[in-house]
């Protein structure tokens, strides 16, 4: 069997042989390690400009990783949308359900929690924090502290519902990727932050104008994954990649190339020894380092992935230390949005407390939200199977309760 079809996927029985369970969805092994990597290098991005940034000489490997930490992310969430029946209300409502809803909630859930835990930190007022909330409402960015990641989950609803109303209107992919390559000019065609005027706020609400060129990349993963699925960690996709990107990373450490992509922000520029690049050059670049990177990124966790393909003692045994890195990624990788919510306060908090080793704050800050997201995710089924069970033992005592009576 092909490694890129191993999945890595967990059935769930209750003992019970009258009663068949569902499976879950299957989930792509390389596929949750590429998040887990994409997270790790997120919390890294944040927590660099404390060690590095007053240090030019290593501020290319900031510049490096937002080239393609978050249009990674965007890229696989293009991945899995598929188009609907615009006309169907009962589609759409599911859609938002499912797709929307979630993120939704946990975006005010999150932020409410976080505004709180702010306050107390940092010995706020109320009325700071109540402004604070009203911030988390109107979003973009007067979004501060840590709800500044929190354009995230904005722009991620606003592009799946732009993406899944453009490929369920055009259906034809060519188009739809003229229109991500329009939407990538669009978005190169101011390079600083946005200057957006709404009741004096230098923004744009819930980062609208950022949303474009997320939909763009989730129109290209969209298609990516849609033509080339079945190649996308292959050696001839990955060798190629690795070479272009490895000599872009050179040119950039060697102060040759200047190429920022600060998303949230929207600083997007690009020089080439010193010589700025044409808006038709920046928007190339900007549309294809993010995929190039995201393929090697692809690449290295398939390979990263291939060792949990080993089921003998002896290999588990031999390969510890490889397959403990692949599990660890891919739990990491189902856990992205705790993570994205809680790592800015934990860094914070960990400066605080004077924990002044970078990796310890990238481990604590990556780990502990992890063991949250599982802890609850127990929880949840815990009280589900126990509420399902008492459910259908009710009747039961109804019954029995009847036969007493009489």
């Amino acid at each position: 069997m092909d490694r890129k079809h191993q999945y890595l996927s967990a059935n769930d029985h209750n003992g019970s042989a009258e009663q068949t369970v569902k499976p879950k969805h299957k989930r792509i092994a390389w596929l949750d390690i590429a998040k887990g990597l994409g997270m790790v290098a997120v919390v890294c991005g944040h927590n660099m400009p404390h060690f590095i940034m007053n240090n030019d000489a290593n501020r290319y490997l900031y510049n490096f990783i937002y080239w393609w930490h978050m249009p990674l992310f965007f890229l696989i969430a293009g991945f899995f949308l598929k188009p609907i029946d615009l006309l169907d209300v009962q589609k759409v409502l599911t859609f938002l359900k499912k797709r929307v809803w979630p993120i939704f909630s946990s975006y005010f859930v999150a932020g409410f929690l976080l505004i709180i835990a702010y306050k107390f930190i940092h010995n706020k007022s109320i009325t700071y924090s109540l402004t604070y909330v009203l911030d988390l409402f109107y979003g973009g960015q007067t979004l501060k502290h840590y709800t500044t990641i929190f354009w995230y989950p904005e722009t991620y609803i606003l592009g799946i519902i732009g993406t899944v109303a453009i490929i369920s209107l055009i259906r034809s992919r060519f188009l739809q990727l003229v229109i991500a390559a329009y939407f990538i000019y669009w978005s190169t065609g101011y390079v600083h932050e946005t200057k957006f005027q709404f009741f004096g706020v230098v923004t744009a609400p819930w980062d609208i104008d950022v949303a474009v060129l997320v939909i763009a990349y989730m129109l290209v993963g969209y298609n990516l994954f849609y033509f080339f699925k079945h190649y996308l960690t292959k050696w001839y996709v990955f060798i190629p990649s690795v070479g272009i990107v490895g000599w872009l990373f050179m040119q950039l450490k060697d102060q040759k190339l200047s190429f920022l992509l600060f998303m949230r922000s929207h600083q997007i520029s690009g020089t080439y020894q010193n010589v700025p690049v044409t808006h038709l050059q920046l928007a190339l670049m900007v549309g294809l380092i993010p995929l190039l990177c995201s393929l090697v990124v692809f690449g290295i966790s398939d390979i990263i992935a291939f060792p949990l393909l080993f089921t003998r003692q002896a290999a588990k045994t031999w390969l510890f230390p490889v397959q403990f890195l692949a599990k660890s990624l891919t739990i990491a990788g189902k856990h992205t949005l705790i993570i994205m919510y809680m790592h800015k306060m934990l860094l914070d908090v960990l400066r605080r407390i004077q924990v002044n080793s970078f990796w310890v704050q990238v481990l604590i800050a990556t780990v502990l939200p992890v063991l949250i997201g599982m802890a609850y995710k127990q929880f949840k089924i815990h009280h589900a199977n126990e509420w399902q069970l008492n459910w259908f033992k009710w009747p039961v005592k109804f019954k029995q309760q009847e036969k007493d009576k009489s």
